[in-house]
């Protein structure tokens, strides 16, 4: 056999082994999808990446002069 067929042999199957792989990885991702589906209720946000939680989530409305007089009804 010489060099030439050696190597079109080789690729050949080395072709067919990356089919082969990127078939197993297409399925392996629609049964991951297809599990996501079954199992998250419906409406139910997908997850996605963790909030930063250094950040405050309270909000002030209004200004200090109008919650100073909202309780005493004067100003403080």
């Amino acid at each position: 056999m010489t060099a030439t067929q050696q190597r079109r042999e080789r690729s050949w199957a080395m072709a067919a082994m990356h089919r082969a792989v990127d078939t197993l990885r297409y399925v392996n991702d629609e049964l991951v999808r297809a599990n996501e589906a079954i199992f998250r209720p419906v409406g139910a946000p997908r997850p996605g990446p963790a909030a930063d939680t250094s950040a405050s989530s309270t909000t002030v409305t209004g200004n200090a002069e109008t919650t100073a007089t909202d309780h005493t009804g004067r100003a403080a």
